[in-house]
């Protein structure tokens, strides 16, 4: 790993007991063939010159090793110099006959390599009588530390107290520079506490600079030390203008890891949170992500977007208000396959997607779906999700089997919430399903215990600078010898709806108009099995009457009921003044426009009148009614013969467990979880529950498990 000599001699070429005769003898013999050369072209060669020179050679060399030979015992010391005369005699001897004779011969040949064979085992004596002086010269040099920003890092190194560690040449990276360590005595985890400190004695170098890796060799004594000269995290990283199609199935990149490398990220079979106090760039870095994966040719995105549908609606304008991309095609769907804003939607969402998983699992021979354009993978997005799982048990159980059972059906989930903490993801459950973490700016520290519960100590997200930055921590990397949560920066994308000048801005639906076309349909299959919680219908007037709201567009049912002609037709300056189009129904809209031209009419289809629907307070005042009989009724119920509210939904848990089983303390666990304000049943009383149940087993202690009773 460091380009070093590996023995103790400080020459490099000056090896081997072996190379170094044979090394000699070629480059001797490859001088005496230059000298028959000559000779043979005709040259006259100055032959009392040359053997006087190499008697002068002689005496020079054997004079020079007596010299230097200074510090050994008497009778060694004769015996380098006897080895260098004798050696340096052959040489010159050979180059003085060779200008006599000629070298192109097999005697001529033989004499070199006998010579080389003879002076091979001397040689062997000479070095091993020389090995304190090897190992003395090899001590110098290593006391001299090298020059540069090896030798810079060596001191430090040195002086904070890491010994045995040794440097070697860096190599340039896109944030600075690496140098591979070499460790002989402080270990990987005592190098890693000393980081801070080292930074400080540098005196150059900003708070969090170092970030120490393992080697990728997997050797537990090399390391590589990345030092970072470019502050990545305080720079703007604008989201890339690419728009050529990608695949689920490889890494995304979302911006830039604090070393320079790509922040990349898989999100197939890959679960993953994003921690962040409002004002972090949350919703930015979702833009990136839904920027990312609506590149995918093999990717359909839900989503959950609780914040009255803020992020997925700048996605959806362009379909709703009829625009045209580059290539002057009318956008006839939205880029989101489906919406949710409120929690009635958000539950029929999840329990679809439950169903793909489950119709998917029924329908594979084994192992796990690769996505592709005809059975893309499904990836739900929820922003705001703490609204949902905080308050909704509904929601949790859904979500919870969902991630469990989604991953080898291609159907994973992406997560936001502005804590880390049970309530806002759904409890230990879920939480223990992300595989990807991310954490973004909190005013505390302590909020990174919530996030990274296992690496405290080496995270600060108070500490993060600007928005958009995060500590990321991936599973994947962590078994590539990553060591913890890394710093990185999101690419930005304006999300702002207006500049200081009030003038509209459009980037995230230009990002829209270039991706719309990529992206697949959900697999007939699955939309099949979706159906039930009402996929089909998913883009009617009635469930996208918030979009037509934020988007100030008229309801089919209004252009129903009035005739409106522009419905839905692309704007044009003649109708920019009229009023607004209609938010069309998906299927409607697709229809209506399969053959449309530039130019031509459009006709719109009347739409059956919609029921007069009913005054929201007298709804209101009908359920509270029917709440209050429900309690008059169930406290008219004798103690003793009252069913548990959670006892059904507890006994679904059993179920759902699988082969796995569930105990107890797990079911008083999660109760305690999804109902707070509740007094849990006791130990005894969910016993008995499960005693009494016909398909409730218990297979050894403490475990409950489902089991269906055969037919007799």
């Amino acid at each position: 790993m460091l380009d070093r000599p590996r023995n103790h001699e400080p020459i490099p070429w000056r090896h081997s007991v072996i190379s170094t005769p044979l090394y000699t003898a070629a480059t001797v013999y490859t001088g005496g063939l230059a000298l028959g050369v000559m000779e043979d072209l005709g040259a006259t060669l100055p032959l009392g010159w040359m053997g006087l020179g190499s008697a002068a050679g002689v005496i020079t060399a054997s004079a020079s090793r007596f010299v230097r030979a200074k510090g050994q015992n008497g009778w060694r010391r004769w015996y380098h110099t006897g080895f260098t005369a004798v050696w340096t005699s052959a040489t010159y001897t050979w180059l003085n006959w060779t200008a006599h004779g000629s070298p192109w011969t097999f005697a001529a040949a033989s004499i070199v390599a006998g010579a080389a064979a003879t002076f091979t085992p001397l040689y062997a004596v000479d070095r091993w009588l020389r090995q304190d002086i090897i190992a003395a010269q090899w001590a110098d040099e290593v006391s001299q530390v090298p020059r540069g920003v090896s030798g810079q890092w060596h001191q430090l190194l040195l002086d904070v107290g890491a010994q045995g560690v040794e440097v070697g040449r860096p190599r340039d990276t896109r944030s600075g520079y690496a140098l591979p360590l070499l460790l002989t005595q402080t270990t990987f985890e005592g190098l890693l506490g000393l980081l801070p400190l080292l930074e400080t004695r540098h005196g150059d170098l900003r708070t969090g600079a170092l970030q120490l890796r393992r080697s990728p060799s997997g050797k537990a004594s090399e390391a590589v030390l990345f030092v970072a000269t470019r502050d990545v995290l305080s720079e703007t990283a604008p989201l890339p203008e690419d728009v050529h199609p990608l695949s689920i199935r490889e890494p995304l990149t979302l911006g830039l890891l604090e070393s320079g490398e790509p922040l990349e990220i898989l999100f197939r079979q890959n679960s993953i949170f994003i921690a962040g106090k409002k004002g972090s760039g949350k919703s930015v870095f979702l833009h990136v992500i839904i920027a990312a994966i609506t590149r995918c040719t093999d990717a359909v995105i839900w989503m959950i977007d609780l914040a009255q549908g803020n992020t997925a609606k700048r996605w959806l304008r362009p379909w709703a208000e009829g625009w045209k991309d580059r290539h002057g095609d009318l956008i006839d769907r939205p880029i989101l396959d489906w919406v949710a804003t409120d929690h009635e939607e958000a539950v029929r969402l999840l329990n679809a997607s439950l169903a793909v998983g489950d119709g998917r699992a029924r329908r594979m021979k084994g192992g796990k779906i690769r996505p592709s354009a005809k059975v893309p993978a499904l990836i739900v997005i929820s922003d705001e999700n703490p609204d949902l799982m905080a308050v909704n048990p509904g929601a949790v159980q859904t979500k919870t089997r969902s991630v469990k059972k989604g991953r080898k059906a291609a159907v994973d989930f992406v997560d936001t919430g502005q804590r880390g903490t049970g309530p806002n993801t759904g409890g230990g459950e879920i939480n223990s399903q992300y595989d990807t973490v991310i954490g973004m700016k909190f005013r505390e520290k302590a909020e990174g215990q919530f996030v990274f519960s296992g690496f405290y100590n080496q995270v600060d997200l108070s500490k993060l600078p600007g928005n958009g930055s995060m500590y990321i921590l991936d599973e994947a990397r962590l078994k590539e010898g990553g060591i913890g949560p890394e710093r990185a920066k999101g690419h930005f994308v304006n999300d702002d709806d207006e500049d200081d000048d009030g003038k509209q801005l459009d980037d995230i639906e230009q990002l829209a108009v270039d991706r719309w076309a990529i992206r697949p349909d959900l697999d007939p299959e699955s939309q099949r099995d979706a159906d039930e919680y009402g996929y089909a219908d998913r883009w009617s007037a009635e469930r996208t009457a918030w979009l037509a709201e934020a988007l100030g567009l008229e309801t089919a049912a209004h252009v129903s009921a009035t005739g409106d002609k522009t419905a839905g037709q692309p704007r044009t300056a003649a109708t920019a003044t009229s009023r607004p189009p209609a938010l069309p129904d998906l299927d409607d809209y697709i229809n209506r426009h399969k053959d449309w031209k530039p130019g031509q009419p459009q006709a719109v289809e009347q739409q059956p009148e919609q029921e007069e629907e009913t005054d929201p307070a007298l709804q209101e005042a009908i359920a509270a009614a029917v709440r209050e009989a429900e309690r008059i009724a169930e406290a008219a119920v004798p103690p003793q013969t009252r069913r548990h509210p959670r006892r059904d939904e507890v006994t679904q848990w059993v179920r759902d467990s699988g082969d796995d089983g569930i105990t107890v303390a797990q079911v008083r666990e999660r109760l305690q979880a999804l109902y707070p304000g509740d007094t849990p049943p006791s130990d005894t009383a969910v016993q008995k529950w499960f005693a009494e149940h016909e398909h409730i087993t218990k297979p050894k202690r403490g475990l409950y498990v489902w089991a269906e009773k055969e037919d007799s």
